[in-house]
């Protein structure tokens, strides 16, 4: 009770003394005016004035220290007074790392995009069609299964009637156009735009003869590719792309399904074209024929259209109508498929057959367009060796990243925002190949410069000795720097350019995509020689072609030369010898062994693995069968 009593008591007088406190303070006069000072008692200010002293003297002692320093400045808001220097945009030091070379040969484009004129000419389309009945179309011509895979871009209908062709003639043009015409603008785009920049700024076209035109594809690419003022780089480029501002002045179309001329024809009906000369025909007539001396500026295209003829008959007819068009450059497109693939190949072999023969009999026709020549892919005229080697599932193929327009997503029902299309092509030019140049110039880059650099400040400096009587040194530097592929006499980059235009002719090209380890770089090359090579590429062989290797994507040209020596993979040669003759399969089938021809490939290494795998079984059991028949002991 006493302990209760006395904690009472001082809770009390602490109550009191707050209640006192609090009374004086709000006893005080309050100001409501804005940054009113603080109503506080007379202990709590002089508190607040000894710490407003002390931070005075510090600030001070700082100031006498430091003398430059100031308070913040007002700049002036007005935008005459306060003028702002321009921005300067400092060049992408990533480019300047390859070296010029090694740029030159991956001029690739990422991802292909639709300019707006088209995308807008296709939406209103659309837009005017039963977008159910487009849906169902698609399916029907494209896509049977409705898998999200299993979209087949191949187009072969052929209809029995010509009251079924009118009536679904339009209707597939629709479809067509929907789905199948940006992925082939696409595949066209990518290819002519590397024929251009193969070619350089000294190549224009004026006239285009398309094969198969279909609904337009071929045209929209080239009036794209080829403008008037500077051809289209960037993807902002491409997407500003217009009709209006092509360097085309006459296009002719030829195709006989009249559903997708039509469709082609309202494309561009409400796209302005003036100065474009266009025609859709059903054959190519002989009025249109051209003579050889004016075919520069013209060039011939057949895009995912050999496949679809019935027959080699028909395949090579229109093969010799282009080549007979006198056009100096003849571009060549199909599915990467067996198929397309074949085809393809035939139509490369056909013109080169042709090149040999105008060559040996020119007749009336100039020297600088006899023969002929493939400007790409492939760097040599010979036979393919991934044809000849007869392997059904290889195709020589490449593939283009496209970026899925909004009509393209809504009707594949996909919110996948790109689409890969894969193609088989070849570009067939008149003339003889050009001669690889003695000199070999751009494989230094900022890579290669920075190493040079490095290994010339780690040499040590070599003193040098006079004689008496003589001032000239007697002895020079122990260790020379090493020579470089670079040129010191060439310093003109036109001439640069001229001469890696020359040496791409024969620069080998990735035919799949590169395999990138640690350390090295695998890559299966086309070589000159008519042979795919397994070149490797290691750290070891030097910075620069190390970097360029690691940089290098499927379908770039590759300049460097490899350090080790490379494996062969395909030959034509060789795969000519390893064919068996059936004296050979018939013995083979008896002796029951592999015959010994020896193929690489990976079916019959598989075969010979299984059939070592069965003898092993059989040793086995003969062995067991030999120790069962022991007596026990």
């Amino acid at each position: 009770m006493m302990l209760r009593a006395r904690s009472t008591a001082s809770l009390r007088t602490i109550a009191s003394f707050r209640s006192s406190a609090f009374s004086s303070c709000s006893a005080r006069p309050s100001s409501h005016q804005p940054n009113a000072p603080l109503d506080v008692d007379e202990s709590m200010q002089s508190v607040f004035q000894g710490l407003g002293k002390m931070m005075q003297e510090a600030k001070a002692a700082v100031h006498q220290h430091n003398p430059d320093l100031h308070e913040l400045t007002v700049y002036p808001t007005d935008a005459d007074a306060a003028e702002v220097a321009p921005r300067v945009e400092e060049p992408d030091e990533r480019e300047e790392r390859k070296s010029p070379a090694g740029s030159f040969g991956s001029q690739r484009i990422g991802a292909v995009v639709i300019p707006q004129e088209l995308q807008d000419s296709i939406s209103e389309l659309i837009s005017t069609s039963d977008k159910r009945l487009i849906r169902r179309d698609v399916k029907r011509l494209f896509n049977e299964d409705g898998s999200e895979g299993g979209w087949d871009p191949s187009f072969d209908v052929h209809y029995r009637t010509f009251r079924q062709a009118r009536l679904h003639g339009e209707r597939d043009g629709t479809a067509f156009a929907s789905i199948i015409l940006p992925a082939h603008y696409s595949a066209i785009y990518a290819v002519l735009r590397h024929i251009r920049l193969r070619l350089g700024p000294d190549w224009s076209v004026q006239n285009v003869l398309d094969w198969g035109a279909a609904t337009g594809s071929g045209f929209w690419a080239t009036c794209h590719a080829f403008q008037m003022a500077n051809s289209p780089e960037s993807n902002d480029e491409i997407r500003q792309s217009t009709l209006s501002s092509t360097a085309i002045s006459r296009y002719i179309g030829m195709e006989r399904r009249d559903g997708l001329v039509n469709i082609g024809k309202k494309l561009i009906e409400g796209v302005p074209h003036d100065s474009l000369d266009i025609s859709w025909q059903r054959k190519f007539r002989a009025d249109d024929w051209l003579q050889l001396h004016n075919g520069g500026g013209t060039i011939a295209i057949s895009a995912f259209l050999l496949s679809t003829l019935q027959g080699s008959i028909q395949r090579k007819a229109v093969l010799k109508e282009m080549w007979e068009s006198g056009a100096e450059t003849i571009v060549l497109l199909d599915h990467s498929s067996p198929t397309g693939f074949a085809s393809i190949i035939e139509a490369r072999e056909l013109f080169l057959n042709l090149g040999r023969k105008q060559a040996d009999n020119p007749g009336s026709e100039t020297k600088q367009l006899a023969g002929s020549h493939v400007l790409a892919p492939c760097p040599h005229d010979g036979d393919c060796p991934i044809f000849a080697a007869n392997h059904s599932k290889v195709v020589c193929g490449f593939s283009q990243r496209m970026e899925r327009p909004p009509f393209v997503r809504l009707t594949k029902h996909s919110g996948v925002g790109h689409e890969d299309i894969e193609y088989s092509y070849v570009v067939i030019r008149r003339g003889l190949r050009p001669k690889r140049p003695e000199a070999k110039v751009g494989r230094v880059g900022q890579v290669g410069r920075r190493q040079m650099q490095h290994e010339e400040s780690k040499r040590p400096p070599v003193e040098l000795q006079l004689d008496e009587g003589d001032s000239r040194p007697e002895h020079t530097l122990a260790s020379a720097p090493p020579e470089t592929v670079e040129d010191s006499h060439i310093l003109n980059p036109d001439l640069i350019d001229s001469l890696l235009k020359a040496e791409a002719f024969h620069w080998p090209r990735l035919v799949f995509p590169p395999l990138k380890k640690s350390g090295h770089v695998i890559m299966d090359v086309c070589a000159p020689t008519g042979k795919i090579l397994r070149m490797t590429v290691p750290k070891s062989q030097g910075k620069q072609p190390y970097y360029d290797a690691r940089k290098s994507h499927w379908g770039d040209l590759f300049p460097h030369e490899p350090k080790n020596r490379p494996q062969v993979r395909f030959a034509e040669q060789q795969a000519r010898k390893e064919r068996k003759s059936p004296s050979s399969d018939a013995s083979a089938a008896k002796s029951k062994k592999p015959a010994s021809t020896g193929d690489a490939s990976y079916p019959h290494i598989a075969a010979g693995v299984n059939q070592r795998k069965k003898e092993l079984r059989r040793e086995r059991w003969r062995s067991s069968q030999k120790y069962s028949k022991i007596p026990e002991l």
